[in-house]
């Protein structure tokens, strides 16, 4: 499990209402109720590097979201989520149920003034699996629980000039107590970012960001303190084509570690190249926290990624996505040396929309880990269709 924390970018300069966009299926009605369910074979149902079970999967999912304009200044949504999957070929437990809520409040004080809070609540199930008659574990607890927290007040300050003052609290809790004394944890974020529009097409943003890491346990040589300061922009190509950048540097305080000082990097273009169709491309540096603590202080990640949604016609979508990461994992002093590690992420998909309130889906995962450290390889493929429901 690695642990990484993106923080919204680019705020404008002119205060925007408080209701946030809604898909158009969601717009006039307080509730809407989505149903979807998956039938998919799955390769490495537990992610292992090595003795893998594969196993087909059904997964049954209904989602409800709430939406309201409590008063002309204020919007309320909030949602739920249950995930119920059933593994044909899982040892031990096979039905497995995992939950989401969701919920958010936006409020325009006044022309100048807006803010908003949300909160994301996980219940995430993944049981212990033994082999059958044998005590052999081959797959320990790692159920976790996920909260995440965020507020951002945004005032215009001119005509030009933007302000945002935004935070983050995110907390991992796992149940396995093994697993909880290593890796739970807290998150907390905060920044502040200008907005200034040079030209009506071009933006120019810079940004202070803190933030800070605490373990629950031996947070003496775990927990770790970050200040980030940023510039960048955001740039309209046209109406089809924008680009958005961040560079700066991040200064890292290790409590158990040496400090260090590194480059950060958000880079981003997106082009709408017809109805229903687009490309984007981009590159991310970032530093990671690490699952294996013991070990690794944390890594070092770059992250090259493409998407493609094409409209084959009306009716019929077809996506795609690549996700490249070369990465090192920056070992502890006395206990590990850096190791090499690479993430490839390849997706894709087909979608026909068979009316506004039905969807049929098809999709291809491929997920690949090579690392120096050999227990954190992985190989896994998963290839399936769907059909949604929303009413």
């Amino acid at each position: 499990m690695s642990c990484l924390v993106f923080f919204a970018l680019g705020t404008g300069a002119h205060a925007r209402a408080a209701y946030a966009p809604v898909p158009e299926v969601e717009q006039g009605k307080m509730l809407t109720f989505y149903v979807s369910g998956r039938v998919y074979h799955d390769t490495n149902i537990f992610g292992a590097p090595r003795n893998e079970i594969s196993s087909m999967v059904h997964e049954l999912q209904p989602t409800a979201v709430f939406n309201m304009s409590a008063t002309p200044q204020t919007f309320l949504s909030a949602s739920y989520q249950l995930t119920l999957d059933y593994f044909e070929d899982r040892p031990g437990d096979r039905t497995i149920a995992s939950h989401s809520m969701s919920a958010r409040v936006a409020h325009t004080f006044s022309p100048r003034l807006e803010g908003e809070i949300s909160d994301v609540f996980q219940i995430v199930k993944n049981p212990e699996s033994l082999l059958p008659g044998v005590s052999t574990v081959l797959n320990s607890d790692q159920s976790y629980n996920f909260n995440q927290l965020d507020g951002r007040l945004r005032y215009t300050w001119t005509k030009r000039t933007g302000l945002a003052l935004k935070a983050r609290a995110v907390d991992f809790a796992y149940k396995t107590g093994s697993i909880a004394e290593d890796i739970d944890h807290a998150e907390y974020l905060a920044g502040l970012e200008m907005t200034h529009a040079m030209r009506e097409e071009l933006q120019a943003v810079v940004e202070y960001r803190r933030r800070l890491i605490r373990y629950d346990r031996d947070g003496w040589r775990k927990d770790k303190d970050s200040d980030y300061l940023l510039a960048g922009a955001d740039y309209a190509l046209g109406k089809r084509s924008a680009l958005t950048g961040r560079l700066g540097g991040e200064w890292i305080r290790r409590k158990g570690d040496d400090d260090s000082v590194v480059p950060y990097a958000e880079l981003a273009w997106k082009h709408d190249y017809s109805a229903n169709s687009y490309w984007s491309v981009g590159y991310a540096f970032s530093v990671v926290e690490s699952s294996n603590l013991d070990l690794y202080t944390d890594s070092y990640t770059h992250r090259f990624f493409a998407n493609i949604q094409h409209s084959l016609t009306p009716r019929l979508t077809a996506s795609g996505s690549l996700n490249y990461e070369p990465g090192t994992l920056n070992g502890r002093k006395g206990l590990s040396e850096d190791r090499d590690e690479t993430n490839l992420r390849v997706g894709a998909a087909v979608t026909y929309s068979i009316s506004k309130y039905w969807a049929f889906s098809t999709t291809l995962d491929y997920d690949r880990i090579d690392s120096d450290d050999p227990v954190r390889e992985l190989e896994r493929l998963r290839g399936g269709a769907s059909v949604r429901y929303v009413f």
